[in-house]
């Protein structure tokens, strides 16, 4: 939530929307699933202090199951400068890889975040297009600049 409201733009997903979702799906959602093999979210910690986050989100039809989606990375201001997002990103992409069914990831990242698009293309995404007026904050539109990194 925290992230959400702090960068509404940076996130498809709105804090008002989550924060109608009853806990009770969160914490489904972060449950290993079976129908889900590829779905995780990882976390980086400092004692009790969630300072980080990042989760793979894959696709389960025939034709995409080899390939996954990374959603939701956000280091907590006192976190950041730290290397967390790297070492989330990278962590991710490990545990991806040893998937064998996964391919590929893909991600979108809000244009004009160089910062963030500069940590993935150092992670091996690179840009494959850009979805013009994609999400919308606040009657002001915002592009998203699709990512893909080939995992073998």
């Amino acid at each position: 939530m925290r992230a959400l409201s702090e960068h509404p733009a940076a996130f498809t997903s709105s804090a008002e929307e989550e924060a109608a979702r009853p806990l009770s799906w969160s914490e489904q959602r972060l449950k290993p699933d079976a129908q889900r093999p590829h779905d995780i979210f990882l976390g980086a910690w400092q004692s009790n202090l969630l300072l980080g986050i990042v989760g793979l989100q894959g696709r389960y039809r025939v034709k995409e199951r080899h390939n996954a989606t990374l959603v939701g990375l956000y280091v907590a201001p006192q976190g950041s400068g730290h290397g967390l997002g790297l070492a989330l990103v990278q962590a991710l992409l490990a545990h991806a890889r040893s998937l064998p069914e996964l391919q590929q990831l893909d991600l979108t990242v809000t244009e004009g975040n160089p910062t963030a698009q500069a940590l993935y293309e150092r992670c091996g995404f690179s840009v494959w297009g850009v979805m013009p007026r994609a999400v919308k904050v606040d009657g002001r539109l915002f592009a998203k600049v699709h990512m893909v990194c080939p995992l073998r």
